[in-house]
């Protein structure tokens, strides 16, 4: 998939089970690599940072493949937070799919409101 001409590899999370899990438990994400989530519908989305062990920028796209907004920098949590105390991140509009980078990735490529997704899902 590419956005504002950097093209990233990414792991799908296009089950239940994987968008609950997303990037919880690993310890960092290689430059150029992301996860992508399909939230198989529109609406508007919220995440956790739930075992999330740094930090991240998440691109909210809609369905027509446009980046609607993007939560910058968030921080993960403390070890053993309980999911109750964890912070909720919202779409804010309706979206149909989520990108997960490394933090501070979205600013220095320009990532931003507007700017046009493609991705072409492998067969």
């Amino acid at each position: 998939m590419t956005i504002e001409g950097f093209t990233f590899g990414v792991d799908v999370a296009d089950t239940p089970d994987r968008r609950r899990l997303g990037l919880g438990g690993r310890d960092g994400l290689e430059r150029g690599r992301g996860m992508w989530f399909d939230m198989g519908g529109t609406g508007s989305a919220t995440f956790w940072m739930r075992g999330m062990r740094f930090p991240i920028d998440i691109v909210w796209i809609s369905d027509d493949l446009v980046v609607t907004g993007v939560a910058e920098r968030l921080p993960f949590p403390e070890p053993g937070t309980p999911g109750s105390a964890l912070p909720l991140y919202s779409s804010g509009a309706p979206i149909r799919y989520v990108l997960e980078i490394n933090a501070g990735l979205s600013e220095e490529l320009g990532i931003g409101e507007g700017s046009v997704v493609t991705y072409a899902p492998l067969p």
